[in-house]
């Protein structure tokens, strides 16, 4: 007979099976948002801020892509989600007061 400690580690222990076509999804978002990046930094070359911001941008999407698959933040309890989600707004909060400081001075 099992106990409710025995449901719990087999719940703790699921596992999920991630198809094919979601790797190779990934992968193509991936590939494309990396053209994308590399034509706009040789074409916008005239347009050095908006080329770089959109060059950040660009990037934030990967990180999320990468973060939400081969992270396995899909899959996981969304508390996780969330304290992946306050690092980068603390993280992003004290890069704009660092470089408002900076630009300041």
């Amino acid at each position: 007979m099992k106990n409710h400690s025995d449901d719990h580690a087999e719940k703790a222990h699921e596992t999920h099976i991630v198809s094919y076509k979601d790797h190779f999804s990934t992968l193509a978002a991936l590939l494309l948002l990396t053209v994308l990046t590399v034509s706009i930094s040789v074409f916008g070359a005239n347009l050095r801020t908006l080329t770089v911001a959109t060059a950040m941008l660009i990037a934030t999407v990967k990180v999320i892509v990468v973060a939400y698959y081969f992270m396995h933040l899909k899959f996981d309890k969304k508390i996780y989600t969330w304290l992946v989600l306050i690092v980068v707004v603390l993280f992003a909060s004290f890069l704009i007061l660092t470089s408002i400081e900076y630009l300041n001075r």
